[in-house]
């Protein structure tokens, strides 16, 4: 994967998943402007793609920007 996000699940198993990012969730992932704002339009865009409601449900692995994996939270 290129650009995307690594999440873990809370619970259960904890696998971890692999979710690649277009370059608008790229751009909302890297926003440093408005933080809160742009995580709230994250999460929604990638429940809208994905099916999955990473606030609450989800730990912050990784974020992978142009093959570098970096901590998230």
């Amino acid at each position: 994967m290129i650009n995307g996000i690594r999440i873990q699940k809370r619970g259960g198993d904890f696998g971890l998943i692999d979710l690649p990012l277009n370059s608008k969730q790229m751009q909302l992932a890297l926003d440093n402007s408005n933080i809160d704002a742009s995580w709230n339009l994250l999460c929604d865009s990638i429940n809208q793609m994905y099916g999955i409601s990473i606030i609450g449900n989800y730990n912050l692995i990784n974020i992978i920007v142009n093959g570098d994996v970096r901590p998230l939270h």
